[in-house]
């Protein structure tokens, strides 16, 4: 029974711990400001264009799951192309809602659409993010656009 156990509150752990680790701003060092509110945006993303109507997200990750451990990690580097100033301000007002729609519809994704030893759909997980992004900002205007994604199976499969 002790050796059921064991599987199970490791993967209670992982996914415990994977959305902090989608969270966290990836430094992996303390900055010395643990009493600001505010998420950093991603430095790297903001350089890849001086649209205004860019808004740049965290990069995002999602565990594939076995029924016993995690097989896989998907990583998305993404950001939102929002023209109309007034939807641009709604979603940076409500960037902590939005970066959670995200990192759900990517855990939806891993875990009921992508099929085991294949590569991630980026059409897929497009169609995901961008229909969580509508439905958290209320109506249609922004535009997600993948930046880069990452697959990294665990060694040994």
């Amino acid at each position: 029974m002790l050796v059921n156990r064991i599987p199970l509150a490791a993967m209670c752990a992982a996914l415990c711990v994977g959305p902090a680790l989608a969270a966290g701003s990836g430094s992996g060092s303390g900055s010395g400001s643990e009493g600001s509110s505010e998420q950093a945006p991603a430095s790297r993303q903001e350089r890849l264009t001086s649209a205004d109507s860019w808004l740049p997200m965290p990069t995002l990750s999602a565990f594939i799951l076995n029924r016993t451990s995690i097989d896989a990690t998907i990583i998305v580097d993404m950001g939102i192309d929002v023209p109309d100033a007034t939807l641009r301000r709604h979603a940076n007002a409500n960037g902590p809602r939005v970066r959670d729609a995200l990192r759900t519809a990517l855990t939806t994704y891993a875990n009921a659409y992508y099929r085991n030893h294949t590569a991630p759909d980026p059409a897929t997980i497009t169609r995901l993010l961008q229909q969580a992004v509508d439905q958290t900002l209320g109506a249609q205007g922004g535009r997600v656009l993948l930046v880069n994604i990452m697959f990294q199976r665990r060694q040994g499969l």
